[in-house]
């Protein structure tokens, strides 16, 4: 029997498990948000590149031009999800917290913040839940298991765990579950993470007109 950090499944649940642990630990000490999340951008981009032949199966097939315009309409109506939710009173948005950082250091933290909400983070997401287990709930073998596979168990199951493992539950729950019937519908990973790409890029779009923190 294989070491567990030689198992198939490992590249796809370490950086994650990294990102959730950092995320509880900014629960704890507010005061290194900042640190904490430079740790989750930076910690999360090595172990993708480093693992990066790892998922070359997953993402191996690109977008035809109309599965690039069904992902970017998914990415659309995965952050109409977050207006909606604050209308009705399901979530509520942090402000931004003032810093004593010089103006340069704060546009190199927001450089940062960024480049992990936009690109490094749906691309671990991605990976990790619809990759890993959207297939995993079907078969421990995941690999054996086809991309976009349809399996009712499996996809509830991955909707409402993405959903409890954040903040802002129902929205990330209800991406989640865009996310997946793309998946389910296109057979193309590459789609899921430029949808979810897209809707993270509205949504900070939408946060910093708010005023409110990103993640």
């Amino acid at each position: 029997m294989p070491a567990f950090y030689r198992s198939t499944w490992f590249p796809y649940v370490l950086p994650f498990l990294l990102y959730l642990i950092l995320v509880q630990a900014e629960e704890f000490l507010p005061q290194w948000h900042h640190h904490l999340y430079g740790a989750r951008v930076l910690l999360c981009a090595g172990f993708l590149w480093m693992w990066r032949k790892q998922y070359g199966r997953d993402v191996s097939e690109s977008p035809t031009a109309r599965q690039y315009l069904y992902a970017l309409l998914a990415g659309a109506l995965a952050f109409s999800l977050w207006p909606l939710s604050l209308h009705v009173g399901w979530i509520t948005l942090t402000p931004v917290q003032s810093t004593s950082y010089s103006v340069a250091v704060s546009a190199l933290l927001l450089v940062i913040k960024l480049i992990g909400f936009i690109a490094v983070f749906p691309i671990m997401n991605e990976l990790f839940w619809r990759s890993f287990m959207l297939r995993y709930f079907i078969s421990a073998d995941f690999r054996s298991v086809d991309l976009g596979q349809f399996q009712l168990f499996s996809l509830i199951g991955v909707t409402v765990l993405s959903g409890l493992a954040f903040h802002y539950g129902i929205v990330l729950g209800g991406v989640s579950l865009i996310m997946c019937l793309l998946l389910i519908w296109q057979k193309n990973l590459v789609c899921c993470i430029v949808a979810h790409g897209f809707s993270q890029i509205l949504v900070a779009a939408y946060m910093m007109m708010n005023h409110a923190a990103l993640f």
